[in-house]
Order: structure tokens, then C-alpha cells, then sequence
């Protein structure tokens, strides 16, 4: 039997919140992939930095014994957790709550946490945003004290305590969920409207881009976004003569790397979201640098643009992963483009788009690539700052850009808009430069 761990995290040092999928990528030599992914859920561990001092260090020891097989219960620090809006006089069995989660209901076992110590109880009642326990709570309860879910996991074969004195201790711990008891499902994209045009169709707050799912969210450039470079060239080389290059891979391959920022819980959980719905490296989605990837342009008519000189053709126009741009025009308007070829004239180059460009030169402010890619790993850790603010590092490696019938899996991720019936792109997001 699971055995509770009353712990609390320090806040000071945050919870590292980490899932990881597992998926098979088999790459053939041109650099092409197929991948399969072993898992529908991702498996999930916790990571915190807890002290412990006075009887906390001793109900820990305790704890810790009663767990022989590691099988233990701890409150989900970062889950969404209930407020309480009155304090509980000692022996009160009537909790208020601002509000009542999914996971909050009768007979269902929770964790109430006051100040830095935490205790599990059981819920006789919900009714409303009023929560009664089957037996009053010992010593009163102020106001703010949380209720947060229960999660039954599996501690680390070795557990390591930092004693400062007799009765003052740390530990960091890392603490595996158990497969299947907790299930993450992404919240649900509404189907608003039907197709709009031949290439996107709306689905709420996310755009169904020529077959796959944009990523609109915009880096904390506080943090440096990292652009490498991967070339996938191979040098013969016998140590006693001449070497030879080859390149079985026609492309370069870049990996995206950038710290997203959720402000709310329900923001970080989108972000989760979109790890979720990709299963890791399993699915392909449309990334976009949106940095200033165009030579500064001389003209634009119908769909094409014209940008000076040729250096842009030679290194991009027989490139399978360059094929699609974002413009963001003067007002932060977002358009997504399908280039359909690029050609040479009068010096400059040539950039013909799958439909009309939909903004003037005049309108543009930037012309960003956006890449098919993928997630670079199939772990994701989310950096808790407190139980609402966290930082999320997502990596993105580039692919070459097929028509979405020629691969395989899910492509769902989450934008922050929806298409107008121009084709053109509504960002519903606050921009911050």
C-alpha cells in the first residue's frame, strides 16, 4: 500500500515537472525519417527541493520506512489546486473554495497544504464550491491554504537527506508518477466553420496549415533562443592522400531551441499541450524562426515577391525544407505562405507563393521561414517558478517539407489564432518585442 509523503517543495529552487515520450525514429542515409512512437501517455517524474525541519524531518524518516517497495503518495505541487476562501476554525469540517476541479470530488482523497506542511484528507461532500470533510481539522486553517491532487508515485532506490542539525534537514528528490494513474489529455481544439480556401480550415484557437498544425508563439528572447546548424555531409579520408565529401543529405537541417514563458497555469498547460499532442518526436508541425530571413525586398505583386540579389536562389531554391514563410505585417497580422518556386530575373530573385500574398511591401515588417519540424526529443521539462509561472524549453528539428499525406501520425499543435476567410492569419496573442 502507497504510503503518504507529507513534503513541500521549496519554492526558492522551484519543481522541474518532466514527461517523456518514447519514440522509434529510423533514418535512412538522404536524411529521411520514419518514426513510430511506443507510447499514447507520456510517462512523468518530479523533481523538488523539500525542507525539513522540526517533526517534518521525523514524519519523513517514517514515511520513508513504511515505504520499503518506493510506492508512495505526494500532492501534485503544480496541479490545479483549490484556494481556501475562509478560514477553517480547529474542528471545522465545512471548507470554501473559490473554486471546484475535476479532480475534487466525493469520497476522493486530497492534500491540504498549509504553510510548509501538508496533510491528506478525504472529501465527504462537494457540493458548490463548498468541500465537507468526515471529521474536523486539527487547529485552525487561514485562509489561502490550498487543496491540491493526489498523485501515486515511486520513489528513487536511493533518497538522500542533508542534515544542518539535529532537527533541520534538505533533500532533493526525484519522484517517478506511476504509469496510467494520472492521464494528461490536451484540451480539446473546437471545429469552428469548415474549409476556408483549399489549404486551411479553422478549429478554434488553432489553424490547420496545408495539412499540419502552426506553432505561433513567440520566444522569450530574454533567455537566447539557439539556432544550429546540423550539415549532414561525410568526408572519406584514408590518413594517406586525398579525401572525398560526399552529401547523401540534400538539405541542412537546423535545430530550433527557445524558453517559452506561461504566465498562468492554464498557459503553461497549452504549452504541455503541444508536446502532448505531437507525442514527443512522433508528429510534424510548422515551426517559424521569426527572425528576418529575407533579403530586404524590391517589390511585391499578386503572389510573388521580389528580393535583391541571387544569393537567396542559390542557397534556397532546390532546398526540400525551405518552402514556407511567415509575414508579419505592420499591424501583427500573421500570414503563412507555401512557396511554390523560385526563380532568377534582372539579378534578382524571384519568390512565388501558392496564393496571393494577401499585404503590400509597404504593410511587411518581417518575413520569417517556418520550417516542418519536429520536436528534437521526446522529453519535455517544464521549470516550475511557483504553481502558476513556469518556463518551458521546446526543441524543434527541421525536416524537409512533404505534403502532410506523404507522413504519417498525428499533427495537431496549438496556435494562438484562427484564419480568416481571406486565407490571412488572426493572432490573437499580445505581442511583446
Amino acid at each position: 500500500m502507497a504510503v503518504f509523503l507529507p513534503i513541500v517543495p521549496n519554492w526558492q529552487n522551484g519543481v522541474r515537472d518532466t514527461y517523456e515520450f518514447n519514440t522509434n525514429v529510423f533514418t535512412t542515409r538522404d536524411g529521411s525519417e520514419q518514426r513510430r512512437a511506443q507510447r499514447d501517455q507520456p510517462r512523468r517524474s518530479i523533481e523538488a527541493a523539500v525542507i525539513l525541519d522540526g517533526d517534518r524531518l521525523r514524519t519523513f524518516s517514517d514515511a520513508i520506512h513504511l515505504a520499503r517497495d518506493g510506492k508512495v503518495e505526494i500532492s501534485d505541487f503544480t496541479g490545479d489546486s483549490a484556494t481556501l476562501t475562509e478560514t477553517v476554525p480547529n474542528g471545522g469540517v465545512i471548507l470554501h473554495v473559490d473554486h471546484v476541479p475535476a479532480w475534487l470530488v466525493t469520497s476522493a482523497p486530497f492534500v491540504l497544504l498549509t504553510g510548509r506542511k501538508a496533510r491528506k484528507l478525504f472529501a465527504a461532500d462537494v457540493t458548490g464550491n463548498q468541500v465537507t470533510l468526515p471529521m474536523g481539522v486539527v487547529g485552525a486553517v487561514g485562509q489561502g491554504a490550498q487543496l491540491m491532487p493526489l498523485v501515486s508515485a515511486s520513489l528513487a532506490t536511493t533518497n538522500t537527506v542533508s542534515l544542518y542539525t539535529t532537527i533541520v534537514a534538505t533533500s532533493s528528490l526525484k519522484i517517478t508518477v506511476e504509469p496510467g494513474t494520472v492521464v494528461r489529455t490536451a484540451d480539446p481544439l473546437p471545429f469552428d466553420g469548415g474549409p476556408q480556401g483549399e489549404t486551411s480550415q479553422v478549429f478554434g484557437p488553432a489553424g490547420l496549415f496545408y495539412g499540419r498544425y502552426v506553432l505561433l508563439r513567440k520566444p522569450n528572447y530574454l533567455q537566447q533562443p539557439q539556432m544550429a546548424f546540423n550539415l549532414g555531409f561525410e568526408t572519406v579520408d584514408y590518413k594517406r592522400g586525398i579525401t572525398k565529401t560526399f552529401t547523401p543529405v540534400p538539405m541542412i537541417s537546423r535545430t530550433l531551441t527557445a524558453t517559452y514563458m506561461g504566465v498562468t497555469r492554464a498557459d503553461v498547460m497549452t504549452l504541455l499541450d503541444i508536446f502532448i499532442r505531437a507525442r514527443g518526436r512522433a508528429s510534424e508541425i510548422y515551426v517559424p524562426t521569426f527572425g528576418n530571413d529575407l533579403p530586404p525586398i524590391k517589390s511585391l505583386s499578386g503572389s510573388n515577391i521580389r528580393v535583391a540579389g541571387t544569393d537567396f536562389y542559390d542557397a534556397y531554391h532546390a532546398d526540400p525544407a525551405h518552402k514556407a514563410i511567415l509575414i508579419r505585417t505592420l499591424d501583427g497580422t500573421l500570414i503563412p505562405h507555401e512557396i511554390s518556386g523560385m526563380t532568377t530575373d534582372s539579378g534578382d530573385t524571384l519568390i512565388a507563393t501558392e496564393r496571393p500574398i494577401g499585404a503590400t511591401a509597404g504593410q511587411i515588417d518581417i518575413i520569417s521561414w517556418m520550417f516542418v519540424a519536429r520536436f528534437a526529443s521526446d522529453s519535455l521539462t517544464v521549470q516550475w517558478v511557483t504553481n502558476g509561472v513556469a518556463n518551458v524549453v521546446l526543441s524543434f528539428v527541421t525536416l524537409a517539407n512533404l505534403a502532410a499525406e506523404e507522413s504519417f501520425g498525428n499533427n495537431w499543435i496549438l496556435a494562438t489564432g484562427y484564419w480568416r476567410d481571406t486565407g490571412q492569419w488572426q493572432d490573437g496573442s499580445v505581442w511583446e518585442d
